[in-house]
């Protein structure tokens, strides 16, 4: 199975070359793996980039919750930023569930390997109480949504959000910090 992840390396001229990872983003080791030393992580990540020189807010147009578990932003000095997607798809819990409005998501930055594997649980726990109460008939699934945004947004402290579909069909990305 793979953990798919996007690693965007800053360039002097501050755009990023996206490039892609199989396997970076189970555990989000990347974070602690990428230095000046070992660029692409022991071949962890891809060299071969998939984009070149485009600014961060373009980078954010890749990312989709549903197949991307980490992304990546090194800086020049290669210093890593971890951020987290986070899908609120529930008709995966269900039979019946409609899979309407599934692909919304957050993208959260955290603090390096151990604060992702505690939001990742802690996400995963938040999912399955909202998806027992739709089992039992007592949320439904966009009240679901709607719960699940307010929490993440209290739990993160920088937060970017699906703006919709650009001109290209590619989705747009607006941060939320608080």
């Amino acid at each position: 199975m793979a953990h798919h992840a996007l690693v965007a390396y800053e360039r002097p001229d501050g755009r990023y070359d996206v490039h892609t990872s199989r396997l970076g983003g189970l555990d989000c080791r990347l974070a602690r793996t990428i230095s000046p030393s070992d660029p692409y992580a022991g071949g962890d990540v891809d060299p071969t980039p998939n984009v070149v020189a485009r600014p961060f807010e373009h980078v954010l147009t890749m990312v989709d919750p549903v197949r991307h578990e980490a992304v990546y932003r090194v800086g020049v000095e290669y210093d890593v930023e971890t951020y987290l997607p986070l899908w609120f798809g529930l008709a995966h819990y269900f039979d019946t569930c409609s899979a309407e409005n599934d692909d919304r998501g957050l993208l959260v930055a955290v603090d390096g390997p151990d604060e992702a594997a505690e939001l990742r649980q802690w996400f995963r726990a938040a999912k399955g109480v909202l998806a027992t109460g739709i089992e039992a008939g007592t949320l439904g699934v966009a009240e679901a949504h709607t719960i699940l945004d307010r929490a993440v947004r209290e739990w993160a402290s920088e937060v970017y959000e699906p703006r919709g579909l650009g001109g290209d069909g590619t989705e747009s990305w607006r941060t939320d910090e608080q």
